[in-house]
């Protein structure tokens, strides 16, 4: 399977001259603790956007194996511990939106 079956995405914005700080702490802390944090997470992984519509800057994506697992994650009680701790270590300088995803198709390449 080279794409999950069910994903939430989480876009952010920064502050520009925060941008570098952001980074670090959003690899080094904040991804691993949530991949940890969320139950049946399969991974996570992090994309700066290229070309875009100007609504967001980063996404950072959280794979999961079943729509309840998805669903527990964004409901359970280490959601809320997260959020606490993105406001409070990068929240001044930065905004954030979840948006969860659920497979319709899959096509691989011959």
């Amino acid at each position: 399977m080279l794409f999950p079956e069910h994903f939430l995405a989480v876009r952010a914005t920064v502050q520009p001259e925060r941008d570098a700080e952001f980074n670090k702490w959003y690899d080094t802390e904040h991804t691993p603790d949530a991949v940890k944090a969320f139950p049946g997470c399969i991974g996570g992984s992090r994309y700066k956007v290229v070309l875009g519509d100007g609504s967001h800057q980063y996404v950072a994506l959280y794979a999961f194996p079943t729509a309840e697992a998805m669903d527990r994650a964004l409901t359970g009680p280490e959601i809320k511990k997260l959020l606490a701790i993105y406001d409070a270590d990068v929240g001044s300088f930065s905004t954030r939106n979840r948006t969860t995803y659920s497979k319709i198709f899959e096509f691989m390449a011959p």
